[in-house]
């Protein structure tokens, strides 16, 4: 079995695939971090902003 050359095909092929992973998974974690930086900086702007305004008096419409 270890001489087959179809063995020796499918175990280098895993291991390629392995090896590909890695950076998927590193990337991933990048963008999972950089959301969540961007999650914050959109709390902290809404927080430091006036909030809802309102609008006191009269309203006229003209047509």
């Amino acid at each position: 079995m270890l001489k087959s050359p179809l063995f020796w095909k499918m175990t280098t092929l895993f291991g390629a695939v392995l090896l590909l992973l890695i950076p998927i998974m590193l990337i991933r974690q990048v963008i999972v971090e950089r959301a969540d930086y961007r999650s914050d900086v959109e709390d902290a702007i809404r927080q430091s902003t006036s909030g809802p305004q309102k609008l006191v008096g009269r309203l006229s419409l003209f047509l």
